[in-house]
Formats: C-alpha cells, structure tokens, sequence
C-alpha cells in the first residue's frame, strides 16, 4: 500500500485546474458547513473490480462524514471534468482520497492503492476505521450482495470487506482481527459458503433482497427505499446506476431494494412493481420516499394503452410505482434517479446529498423564469425569493447568465428530449447551481425518444440541476395544474418526491370529479408528467411563508376550507403562434396554494384558467358523505363531490375541491371571491 498526502488549498488547486473565472462565477461566497472528506473512485465503463471498491468507499465515506456518503466516481485517467469540480470546489472538502491508484498524480488528493476488491476493502477500512465491534462481508463476484452489503454496512458505521469468491483470504481475515470485531454479516452468496472466524460470531443473511427487513429487524428506521437494478452493471443504455442506489439508501438513512439479479432484467412492469412491492411489504407503514434509480430500460415505465388522447404516443408514467392499495391516489413520495451514465449519477447523488452545504449562510433565493413565463413571481416573492431573472429566448443562456446560478429555472416554451427551447441544449457545457428545473414544454422528459440516448433532462442533471420536471410527450394546457401543485407543495417545504405525489393526486382528483376515462386530457397528463431525481430532497426557500396560503383544517365533523391571505394578478404572455388579439393583455391571479386548471379556449385563441382548491383532511374516523354548510355565490365554492385515499396506518384522506375566485382573463377583473366555506363530514 502506498499513501501520500498533501496539504495543498482544495478549492484554490481546483479553481487552477478548471479556471478560476469558472469557479467563482459559480461558487457562492461563503460555503456553508465546509469540510469532510470526498472519495473518487475510477471506473472502467464493463464491469469491473473497482465497482465493489466503490461500494467499500460508500461505507467508509459514510463513516468519515458522519453517516453521509461523498463518493464520486472518475474516468480511469482520474481525469475531473468540470461539472465534478464545479461540485467539490462548492462543496469544500477538507479531504479528498482516490481510491483504487488509478490516475494522474494529485497533489490535492490522498492516493490508496489497490489493484483488486479485497485490497480496497482493506485500505479504505485501515484508513477510516481505528476499531469496529462489526463487520459486513461479500463476496467480491456478488454485486448484489455488496450493494445490500455496502448499505447496511454505511448505516451500522461499520467497514465492508470481501471475500475472494467463497475463499476469505488472509488479508480480510486480519482486517477483521485488527478491527477487533466481535460479529461478521454474510451477506449473499458468502453467506452461503462462509466460515466461522476465530474471535468472531458469525451472521448470515442469504438473500440481498432481505436488506431492508434486516434492518428494520434492528430497530433501524427505514422511511426512504432506492431501487436498484444490480444488471446495470454490464447491461442497459445507462450503466451503473444502481451504484448511485446504494449511495442514496445510504446517505437518507433508508434501504436498497433489488429488481432481478445481476445477470437478469425484469423489462415487464406489472412484474416489476410487483417484485418492489414484495419488498416494500413491511415497510409500507413507515416508508415514504421510493427512489427508482435506474433508466426506464432496467426499471420500466408503465405505458397504458390508449392514453395517448390523439395527442402523441401513449406516455410511459412511473405513477403506479408510487401506488401500494387498491384505490387510485398515490401512497409513496415516488421520483426517478437518473443520469447520463455512472460518473454523472454518483455526482447526482453526491449533490443531492450535500445540497444544504452548497448555498452561503443564509443565503437567499433566485428565480429564474424563461421564455413564455411570467406568473410566478408573487408565488416565490411569498417564500422570500428575490424578483425573478427573464431568459426571452434567441439563444441558449451561458455561462455568465443569470440562469446559471438560479435555485430554481421555471420554463415554458416549444421543446423536445433534445432542447428546452431556447433556454439550453442537450450538449451544453454551461455549468449550473444547484438548482431545480420545471417545464411546460413538450417531451423534454422522454428517455425513449432518441436513437442515440440524448437527453436535455439528464444534460442539466450533470451539469448542477438537482431536479428536473417535465413532460415525457407533447404538453397540454391542461399540464398546468400539475405544475402549480408541484410548486405549491415544493414552496411549501415539502420535499420533491412529496411535492410530486401532492400534484399527481390533485390531478388525479381532477380526472375522477369529471368521471375521465383513460383517453381524456388531464388522464393523458396526469401519466405524462415526471420527475427526475432525488425524492428526498427539499428545495432551499429563503423563509417560510410569509402571507398565509390556502388551507383547509378539520376540527371533529366540520372542515374548514380558508383561502389564501393574498392574491395577486399576474399577466401571461401569449406565444406568437396563437395569434391573440382579444385584449391588450392576458390577465390571471395567483394565490399561494392554489392550483391551476388550463384548458385550450379555441373561440379566444389563448388558454382559459379556472383556480381550484383541492383541499385534503386526514381523519381516523370512517367517511360516508360531506356536505357544504355554506352555499356561495357560483361559481365559486365545492364541486359537490369528493374522494376517499386510504392508508396503511388506518387513517384516510378526503379529498374535495373548492373553487375561491372567478375573474374575467380580459380584464382581469374579479368577479367572485370567496374567503371561508364550512363542510361536514358524514
């Protein structure tokens, strides 16, 4: 083993090797909570020896930063591209270690040589481990029992070593005498074919897939679930993915679950979210967030026949995932992790893990809107964000835009897999801040679209985004209250997977109070849209809110549904291509909570909005009927109908909506508004 160190600046050696100019257009001033220790590991791209010591580096990382992993994974040369030094340099690392000896010499970096699993182990466990009562062992040809392996040993703050096939040699055998260890986990094959150690009681657990149960068995709380497809390892468009899975369960305090074996894809997805669901089996009473961290080749879409509604292609949709009973509403805090391939994923992760260290002391907020966007100011002004930033369009924004340090990019504008508008490209090297990206435009979203797998979405996702939320078809109006629910819950602190699963019920709740089939619009955009990333994950707002948002409180039988404190009017812009002339301007108002139903209006040439509340009260009691104690003026007030989500603990969700103001777009004028309405439950 050799190891060499140096004390050099972190963030100054990288601001040399990127270019300073670079690195401090995009590093805020006065990182936060700077420190710790980042792992890089090289990887080949076909499966190889340093894919375990990367999941090694998971536990020991884990043990170095306090239970938070920081892995990154390099080219074999050790080559940083910029997106990964934009990230360490925001990041600041007290510590950087390569693992594996592969690579140029660094003088930023400690070097730990290896030339196989078992030596990495072992290195990474002298190095980061005085002593452990624990040990997690697997063999180094049992990839997925080393992403179970690798979990359990991240979240026991204990070392994972290997074993040579069924063969525990003399180095892991004296690691785990130096470590003073007084039990050694099995797991997977090696559980199997493992020996008692001298010294050391022994456990066994056979089955990878049992990850979560074990845990779970010893009191450890298991609320977050990343699934992995542990053959992304040699097979599919984006490899290795599952690495990123580990990482994620690791860092969220959560589990892995595996779909299908190393060698072996489940493509069907009524088997796969069957298979998921096996595993969410005793889980499912505390388990909230779902992570599916693998392309829709390894972890399929579901695609409902029909539901295309004459608009496009039927859209794959990952809803159903996120559904775990029999009614229609979803249960879990569902979102997909995906990336343009390994290195892109670990950095994903390790971002998404380490966001609240990215942003300066108290730092404010940025919104950026772009292109046809122009009404979400008064929503974000609420949670403390500065007036927004406008990209019009013309040409794809660069480096030293605004944009490119934004917390959060609104888009709107004619799009596909390959462009969001004019805003940015699939091949853009700009560099962003950490930020969350959502469009309206059509099928930035799809992952199955393009011959040759390039992605807009997973471009951003590299290069800073944390998130993204698109259409994976042609967008519809009827797209928007999605959108405006998706931000009311992320304004309202929740985290993205919860704000996703907030807006796919309240536009699944549209679809059932209009009796829709599969081959009506808001069906067809209820199962298009998506959403990218980390589920766990909580956008950085400046302050709580500021104003009060709607709201709708039970109290015994009696609900009480309360506007928001403020409403404000807003003015859209009207694309070229409608060829509106009916007023000087499009008027619409905006209230902090609220959503916002769109639809095509031919005989105007612009699109007509209607703002409902959908309102949720959750009760232990049993539901039979609701009924309005107050009676309005119309349009405004409840539809008349509601709808029951049950849920694992036994308690229910009773969901209604309400209409609160009726305006004229023209003018803009008002001509209801309603303040209180008082309900019953029967």
């Amino acid at each position: 083993m050799k190891i060499t160190s140096s004390t050099t600046p972190l963030v100054a050696t990288l601001a040399l090797l990127i270019g300073a100019k670079l690195v401090s257009a995009q590093t805020p001033a006065g990182t936060a909570r700077a420190g710790g220790t980042a792992m890089l590991v090289g990887l080949p791209s076909e499966a190889a020896w340093q894919d375990f010591a990367f999941l090694a580096a998971v536990a020991a990382s884990s043990k170095a930063n306090e239970g938070v992993p920081l892995v990154l994974a390099t080219s074999m040369d050790g080559t940083l591209p910029p997106e990964i030094v934009n990230f360490l340099a925001r990041r600041n690392p007290g510590r950087i270690v390569r693992v594996g000896g592969a690579g140029q010499e660094d003088p930023t970096a400690t070097q730990l040589e290896a030339s196989n699993a078992v030596a990495a182990a072992c290195v990474l466990s002298r190095s980061f481990f005085d002593q452990s009562a624990f040990v997690v062992s697997c063999a180094d040809d049992d990839y997925s029992g080393a992403l179970a392996g690798a979990v359990i040993a991240a979240r026991e703050g204990a070392p994972l070593l290997f074993a040579q096939g069924a063969v525990l040699p003399e180095a892991t055998r004296a690691e785990v005498a130096r470590l003073g260890a007084k039990k050694v986990l099995y797991v997977g094959s090696l559980a199997v074919a493992g020996k008692e150690l001298a010294g050391a009681s022994c456990e066994r657990l056979v089955e990878p897939t049992e990850a979560a149960r074990w845990l779970q068995a010893r009191g450890r709380t298991v609320d977050y679930l990343a699934v992995a497809a542990p053959a992304d390892r040699a097979m599919g468009l984006r490899r290795k993915l599952s690495l990123s899975a580990a990482v994620l369960a690791a860092g969220r305090k959560g589990a892995i679950g595996l779909l299908g074996t190393s060698d072996e894809v489940t493509t069907d997805f009524d088997a796969a979210r069957g298979d998921i669901a096996t595993s969410l089996g005793p889980l499912a009473n505390g388990l909230e967030h779902l992570c599916l961290a693998a392309g829709p080749d390894m972890i399929p879409m579901a695609v409902v026949a029909g539901t295309g509604a004459g608009i496009d292609t039927d859209p794959p949709s990952d809803l159903e995932y996120g559904n775990i009973d029999a009614d229609p509403f979803v249960e879990l805090a569902v979102g997909r992790f995906v990336a343009e391939d390994a290195a892109a994923g670990a950095l994903l992760a390790a971002r998404s893990l380490a966001y609240e260290h990215l942003f300066a002391p108290k730092a404010g907020g940025t919104l950026a809107l772009a292109e046809w966007e122009r009404a979400w100011a008064p929503l974000f002004a609420n949670v403390g964000f500065a007036k927004p930033t406008l990209h019009e369009g013309g040409k794809p924004f660069t480096q030293d835009s605004p944009l490119a340090s934004a917390t959060a990019i609104v888009h709107s504008a004619h799009s596909s897999w390959l462009q969001l508008g004019e805003t940015y490209m699939h091949d853009s090297r700009v560099l962003l801040a950490p930020c969350l990206v959502e469009t309206g435009g059509c099928s930035p979203a799809a992952l199955d679209s393009d011959p040759q797998q390039r992605s807009v979405a997973l471009r951003l996702l590299r290069n800073g985004a944390v998130g993204f939320v698109g259409s994976v078809r042609r967008a519809v109006a009827q797209h928007e209250l999605y959108r405006t629910e998706f931000w009311n819950a992320v304004l309202a602190g929740r985290s993205l997977g919860q704000a996703n699963r907030h807006a796919l019920n309240r536009a699944l709740v549209a679809c059932l109070a209009r009796d829709e089939d599969k081959r009506a619009v808001l069906r067809y955009q209820l199962l298009n849209a998506a959403f990218y990333g980390d589920p766990a994950l909580v956008l950085h707002l400046p302050s709580k809110p500021r104003t009060r948002t709607a709201s709708a409180e039970i109290r015994g039988r009696e609900v009480v549904v309360r506007a928001p404190a403020e409403w404000s009017r807003v003015e859209h812009y009207a694309p070229p291509d409608w060829k509106y002339e009916a007023s000087p301007a499009i008027h619409g108002w905006r209230g902090a909570g609220v959503g916002v139903e769109s639809s095509w209006d031919a005989a105007n040439r612009r699109n007509h909005e209607v703002l409902v509340y959908t309102a949720e009260v959750r009760t232990e009691r049993a539901v039979t009927g609701l009924t309005a104690l107050d009676q309005p003026a119309a349009p405004t007030g409840w539809d008349g109908r509601y709808f029951v989500d049950e849920h694992p603990d036994g308690t229910r969700s009773v969901y209604f909506r309400v209409q609160l103001v009726d305006f004229d777009m023209s003018t803009g004028k008002v001509r209801e508004k309603l303040e209180r309405l008082r309900l019953r439950l029967q």
